[in-house]
């Protein structure tokens, strides 16, 4: 079918009139505003409906999960980029986001690609469509998202976000698939590997029904919040230069 040209802009996340701002269909100022959190916007504007009470624990849950790792080199680059610019807080903070991709913090989309993408086009039981993934994966030399870490044998916030995935009553059909998928791969690559805490929030996103491609959003929020505090930090009490000193004091030239 031949999809119509218009010249007409279509949008269905907002609008506004001279008196009024609208966001999928709720008044902002007398819907939203006092009565929702960012958490529940971020859903809203993805998923295209306010959460429930229990998606909305969630959603918050995840992001305050993974806002805060320390020194990370997303954090590094965004002090960095203060200290060479000053004047741009925003720029700081563009730079440590950029640091947001498939090593740190942005596997959560990847997981929630294999789960929502790659998962339907096998056949089979959960433990035989998780054994077919782990396979590919495998066979291609690719790393599986969501696995390992090299501070956490056991990864604290995976642990809580899946128990409060359970208390909430939360389905968990891309998360059982997902947890198949991490005890396969133990097994077929002979070594233990950590639930992170991506895989996790890969998973329940998954579970909640927000597409993949969106799911390192939830990353890109959370890690704001802790760059601007980080940030505020660098303005405060300064270590950018110390971490150039170090550098530079490690660093031999040789042609």
């Amino acid at each position: 079918m031949i999809k119509e040209k218009t010249s007409r802009i279509q949008t269905h996340i907002g609008t506004l009139s001279a008196d009024s701002v609208t966001v999928r269909g709720n008044d902002l100022v007398n819907d939203l505003m006092g009565r929702i959190n960012i958490g529940d916007l971020f859903f809203l504007e993805v998923v295209g409906r306010l959460p429930t009470e229990a998606e909305s624990v969630l959603v918050n849950a995840m992001m305050v999960a993974i806002s805060e790792h320390g020194i990370m080199p997303n954090v590094i680059a965004a002090r960095m980029t203060l200290l060479s610019s000053p004047e741009s807080l925003q720029g700081a903070v563009a730079s440590g986001l950029l640091g947001v991709g498939d090593t740190f913090v942005g596997p959560s989309s990847n997981v929630a690609r294999i789960l929502q993408m790659d998962a339907p086009k096998h056949q089979g039981s959960t433990e035989e469509v998780a054994r077919a993934i782990v396979d590919g994966l495998v066979a291609q030399n690719k790393r599986i998202p969501g696995l390992g870490h090299p501070h956490h044998p056991v990864d604290p916030r995976a642990e809580k976000l899946l128990a409060m995935q359970k208390e909430l009553g939360i389905g968990d059909v891309h998360t059982r698939l997902m947890l198949q998928i991490h005890a396969y791969a133990c097994q077929r690559l002979g070594k233990p590997l950590t639930f992170n805490a991506v895989a996790a929030v890969g998973a329940i996103a998954s579970d909640l029904g927000i597409d993949w491609r969106a799911v390192r959003g939830i990353g890109l929020v959370a890690r704001t919040v802790s760059l601007v505090g980080h940030l505020l930090e660098e303005m405060n009490e300064p270590s950018a230069n110390t971490m150039w000193e170090l550098i530079e004091a490690s660093t031999e030239y040789s042609d």
